[in-house]
């Protein structure tokens, strides 16, 4: 029996019994880097379970083994402590594939219109402009932060908890080599405990760097914004309580 999964806006993802099929517009020759990577890294990284297929309407498959479990409660301690354990291990990763087909790391990145957001169509509250010119500013001239792989989307919906245990760690689509700290500051965002996740992770042998973690959060609110504000222009769906809260964030 088909049954359709969650797996965020751009994306149709579908169970069938023990796999699960997720159909992207992304590239070919993206989801092919994506599961060079995936094969390289050990669980909880889900690996797929063959080559990404074309598929009609220029949208490509991939065919992954259905976890178990449910997302992260990012309220319990030591779930929490087991991301920052594994995101400490993937940021030690070392990887010789190169960058992702068509991604950039922060320092590269066209502030103006890029594959997250289209600055010049969305609306512009003051919040939002004043972080935009402080990010700006920042990434002008950026700091020498140690570049690597990165998730590129760690969400409690992408953590696959049973038990208690963290036994699955999904949704690579935006991995790519970027600096692992602006990572570090999205999953302290993410897990509501910046000082507690960032000292599990540094126990635990991660290796960015934390000093400009502030202004780190602060990017990725404003790219979280940005994002839901661009699909909002363009007629996409997006979820207005979720830039309320990220624009509160940015006041």
């Amino acid at each position: 029996m088909i049954e359709r999964l969650e797996g965020g806006y751009k994306n149709d993802v579908v169970r069938d019994g023990d796999v699960v099929v997720r159909l992207t517009r992304a590239p070919l020759e993206s989801v092919a880097w994506e599961h060079r990577l995936l094969g390289t890294l050990p669980p909880p990284a889900v690996a797929p379970l063959a080559d990404p297929e074309p598929r009609a309407g220029g949208r490509v498959a991939s065919r992954f083994p259905y976890v178990e479990g449910g997302p992260l409660d990012r309220d319990d301690p030591a779930q929490r402590e087991q991301v920052a354990g594994w995101l400490a291990a993937l940021h030690r990763t070392r990887w010789e594939g190169g960058q992702r087909p068509g991604a950039a790391a922060w320092p590269e990145r066209d502030l103006v219109r890029n594959a997250w957001w289209d600055w010049e169509i969305v609306e512009k509250p003051t919040s939002l402009a004043r972080a935009y010119e402080r990010v700006v500013a920042f990434l002008a001239d950026p700091p020498p932060l140690r570049v690597g792989i990165v998730h590129g989307d760690v969400y409690r919906g992408n953590m696959r908890v049973d038990d208690g245990r963290l036994v699955g760690v999904i949704d690579w689509e935006e991995a790519r080599l970027d600096w692992l700290a602006s990572e570090l500051a999205n999953a302290a965002w993410e897990m509501r405990d910046v000082d507690g996740f960032v000292g599990a992770y540094v126990d635990a042998g991660g290796p960015a760097e934390t000093e400009h973690l502030e202004t780190l959060v602060l990017l990725r609110n404003v790219a979280d914004v940005l994002y839901s504000l661009t699909s909002k222009a363009r007629g996409e769906p997006y979820d207005q309580s979720h830039v309320d809260v990220l624009l509160g964030a940015l006041a």
